[in-house]
């Protein structure tokens, strides 16, 4: 929504600095010595002016980092999880993390890596699937190996092992990226975004990840986001990084991040009715004016 800055008061800046904030988990708060406070009469906007991340940001956390198999071990069948480390993997490294794991514990299976598809093969000599029977044998890291979905946009499971035997290819493409969005939120200040699902929820702004990794990922709109705050002063921040799941952004927790906030103040609009421009609101302004008619009394 667009509005008419018609104050002659000066706007106001904030700069957030994680270096100097109170608290870091599970939001950076900030207590400020000076209030940004709202002049009598006038009302608060609230804009993101910029914002600076270093891109350091697992691609492996411990919300996708479950890989499950069923295995036929010659003398029965055995079901499995791989717990993979938290950190920054790339298509090569993972699938070097796997086949460590099936060497270190008897498991006749190898994952190898496609980089002209873009795609991962299991291969074994027995007979093997990958699951997700959840909390049991999870498998939470389904678009890291190229799990399929289907029109219910679902990841499909279990991914049988065909021929020749024993090899599965998966069905889809591999996505290391670790979150193409973060979102910037704020704990304090209620807000009216609405997301993808339809829930009401605190987000200040989406950031793109727009740099490669060990580079700083800049924020700058082209155009500002101003919200109005329903508050006169406000001495305490708190704000939150997640990614496109909802989850805490997996960073370090030295990591340091810097955003700038923009206040800027209004004259409050005279109230207007809520159906103004609708025809119901026209005739209520201009009502029609029913004009008795007068009895004619016939002629004799």
């Amino acid at each position: 929504m667009a509005y008419q800055l018609n104050t002659q008061i000066q706007s106001s800046t904030l700069y957030l600095d994680s270096t100097n904030c109170v608290s870091r988990s599970p939001y950076f708060k900030y207590e400020l010595a000076t209030a940004v406070t709202c002049p009598t009469g006038t009302r608060m906007l609230l804009s993101v002016i910029g914002a600076s991340i270093p891109n350091v940001i697992n691609n492996v956390t411990e919300y996708n980092n479950k890989l499950s198999f069923q295995y036929n071990t010659g003398a029965g069948v055995v079901i499995f999880t791989i717990t993979v480390s938290v950190g920054i993997y790339s298509a090569w490294t993972f699938a070097s993390y796997l086949n460590s794991y099936f060497v270190e514990n008897g498991r006749d299976i190898t994952c190898i890596y496609d980089h002209s598809k873009f795609k991962y093969t299991f291969i074994s000599t027995r007979a093997f699937n990958i699951l997700n029977i959840d909390p049991q044998f999870p498998t939470t890291c389904s678009h890291l190996i190229g799990v399929a979905k289907n029109s219910n946009n679902e990841y499909v499971f279990p991914i049988l092992a065909g021929n020749p035997l024993y090899t599965l290819v998966m069905p889809s493409t591999i996505n290391f990226i670790s979150t193409p969005f973060i979102f910037l939120k704020i704990n304090n200040i209620p807000l009216s975004n609405i997301n993808s699902r339809g829930n009401i929820n605190d987000t200040l702004i989406r950031i793109p990840v727009n740099a490669e990794y060990g580079q700083m990922i800049q924020y700058r709109p082209a155009e500002l986001n101003r919200f109005l705050i329903q508050r006169s002063d406000i001495n305490t921040v708190e704000i939150r990084l997640e990614d496109i799941h909802n989850n805490p952004l997996a960073i370090p927790s030295g990591v340091e991040i810097q955003c700038i906030f923009k206040f800027e103040y209004i004259y409050p609009s005279e109230p207007r009715a809520i159906d103004e421009g609708t025809i119901a609101h026209f005739f209520k302004q201009n009502p029609i004016v029913e004009v008795e008619e007068e009895d004619e009394i016939g002629a004799i």
